[in-house]
This record gives structure tokens, C-alpha cells and sequence, in this order.
């Protein structure tokens, strides 16, 4: 394959600018292994890096293919990546499944179809610390310049390495600065606290924390830091008891109140009653007037029957007398 040496350079030059600012190793090298693929145009592509407890393993994969094709060697403790590796130089596999020497590899990942393969040191100051691996599912013949080009991805994969390196250095630094003003800040403090609660002068407390950091073979932060967090402990507990005087306040007040929302229920309820009560009477009374008026009227109607009784009976006595006079007239007229 004729490849393309000034978008080779091009592609190692854009991933030179993000280096600086590498604080992601293994996004940074998904970077290299994804550059490598496309410009080589193989199947897939990987990084191997060492570990603490021992040989390098895969730690960025552009497929499923390259992870366990690097899993499969790391299991079986040989392969062309481990080789290149340990001998620190490039190994070239045209086709996996005619090597002899990796039958067994080649047994485990043939359903995946990987056949040519070309693993490349990666280097720190000449030495190897991982490798950039490509795969193809095709036989291939790898020619010198898709070495060179794997070579200088490699190389870029390296610095990329040895700038995490140097980040890690710088952010170790800082931890320990931050952990020096950490230091400080507990004594300052601890000073603080002993001339507040002792009434002394910070230099007389300083000389107490020294002395007792001394007796006791432990490091004056670290006495700083018990003094400090024992003036806490004590003005918590002090505040614990404080809260749980307030908190009974309130539930006393809570009480209280829903006391005295009750004592108003009830006596809403009671007032309900008597006004329910005072209803009821007045119409007993209402029900009684208007039985009595009805009475009255009973008794009027009466009266005026009666009255017309004797009006009417006074009209006949009227009669008769009128009568008898007529009579008695008659008679004397006989």
C-alpha cells in the first residue's frame, strides 16, 4: 500500500498540538490508535502499555478485534506485540494464520478474520514501555514505509506518554505543596486555639504544640490538627447540647400552641352547639307564638260567635217585646 507521507505528517503534527494539554492518557492514545488506523487504512488498531505487575496490556482499541486479539496474547504470554516488546523491535506478521509460531493465537481470533499484523515498540529514552499494534483481516504484505509511518505514531504515542509523565511529576509537587500549607494552616490554627482557650501568646502556644509533638514523636501538624479538631469535638458537643435545648423549646412551644389550637376547637365546637341550641329554642318559641296567636285568633273567632249569639238573641227578645207591645196595643183597642 503507497501511503500518503504528507498527511502522515500533517496527522502528527495535529496530535503533537493536543500533547500540552494531555491530561487524558487514554483518550489521548485512543487518539494515536484511531489516527493510525485511518492513515494506514487497517481493520483496527491498539496500545499496549506495561503495568506495575507486569507485561504491557491493552489500554486503547479501535474494535472489539484488537482488544481481544491483545487479551489473547497477554492470556497465552506470547504474540507479536509481547515479542516486539521484549526484543524492542518491529514484528511483522503477513499472515497470522500462516505463522507457525503463533498458531495458537491465530487458533482463537481466526473467526474474527485477523490475518496480517504489525506491532511497533513504544519507547521511553530507548527503552520499550508498550507497543502501537495494527491488524488486518486480509493477508498483507507490509511494505517499509507503513512501518515508518506506525514507527512515528509510535513515536508520538511515547511523547504523549512522557507528557503525563511530566503532568503526574508537577501534580505530585503540588499535592505536596498543598499538604506543606495544609501543615501550616493546622498549626496556625492549633496556635489560635490554645491562646483563646488559655489565654496566652501565640509563641507560648507554638512552643507548647513543639513540645508536645516532641514527647510524643509525632509531627507538629499532626499534634496541630488533634488540638484543633478537640476544640471542635468540644464546641459541637457544646452546640449538641445548645440544639437539643432549643429543639425541646420548641416542642414545648409546639405543644403549647397545638394546645391552645385545641382549647379553640373546642370551644368553637361548644359555641357551635349553643348557637345550634339557641336556634332550636327560638324555634320552640316561634312554633309556640304561633300556636298561641292561633289560639288567640281561636278564641276572637269565638267571641265574635258569641257576640253574634247575643246580638242575635237580643234582636228576638227585641222582637218579642215588640211583639207583646203590639199585642197588648190590640188588646186595648178591643
Amino acid at each position: 500500500m503507497l501511503v500518503d507521507r504528507q498527511m502522515i505528517a500533517q496527522t502528527v503534527r495535529d496530535l503533537r498540538v493536543v500533547l500540552p494539554e494531555a491530561d487524558d492518557l487514554l483518550a489521548g492514545l485512543y487518539r494515536v490508535a484511531e489516527a493510525t488506523r485511518r492513515i494506514l487504512e487497517v481493520d483496527g488498531a491498539g496500545l499496549t502499555l506495561v503495568q506495575e505487575d507486569g507485561p504491557p496490556r491493552w489500554v486503547a482499541a479501535t474494535d472489539a478485534a484488537m482488544e481481544l486479539l491483545a487479551q489473547v496474547q497477554h492470556d497465552f504470554g506470547e504474540g507479536p506485540y509481547l515479542q516486539a516488546y521484549t526484543q524492542n523491535r518491529a514484528i511483522v506478521v503477513e499472515d497470522l494464520g500462516a505463522a507457525a509460531a503463533w498458531t495458537r493465537i491465530a487458533a482463537v481470533v481466526g473467526q474474527l478474520n485477523v490475518r496480517g499484523m504489525l506491532s511497533v515498540p513504544i519507547r521511553l529514552q530507548g527503552q520499550p514501555v508498550g507497543t502501537l499494534d495494527v491488524y488486518s483481516s486480509q493477508p498483507r504484505a507490509w511494505n517499509g514505509h507503513e512501518l515508518a509511518a506506525v514507527t512515528e505514531f509510535a513515536t508520538v504515542a511515547g511523547e504523549l506518554v512522557t507528557t503525563r509523565m511530566q503532568l503526574a511529576t508537577l501534580e505530585l509537587e503540588v499535592t505536596q505543596l498543598r499538604q506543606a500549607l495544609a501543615s501550616r494552616v493546622w498549626i496556625e490554627q492549633a496556635k489560635g486555639v490554645l491562646a483563646a482557650t488559655q489565654g496566652i501568646d501565640p509563641e507560648v502556644a507554638f512552643q507548647q504544640l513543639r513540645a508536645r509533638a516532641r514527647s510524643s514523636s509525632r509531627k507538629l501538624a499532626v499534634v496541630a490538627q488533634e488540638v484543633v479538631q478537640d476544640a471542635q469535638r468540644r464546641r459541637l458537643a457544646a452546640q449538641a447540647v445548645e440544639d437539643v435545648r432549643v429543639r425541646e423549646a420548641e416542642v414545648r412551644a409546639l405543644a403549647a400552641g397545638q394546645a391552645l389550637r385545641d382549647g379553640q376547637a373546642d370551644l368553637a365546637q361548644r359555641r357551635g352547639v349553643l348557637d345550634q341550641s339557641q336556634v332550636a329554642a327560638d324555634e320552640r318559641d316561634r312554633i309556640a307564638d304561633a300556636r298561641n296567636h292561633a289560639a288567640d285568633e281561636r278564641d276572637s273567632v269565638a267571641d265574635e260567635r258569641d257576640r253574634a249569639a247575643d246580638d242575635r238573641d237580643h234582636i228576638a227578645d227585641e222582637r218579642d217585646r215588640v211583639a207583646d207591645e203590639q199585642d197588648r196595643t190590640a188588646g186595648h183597642r178591643d
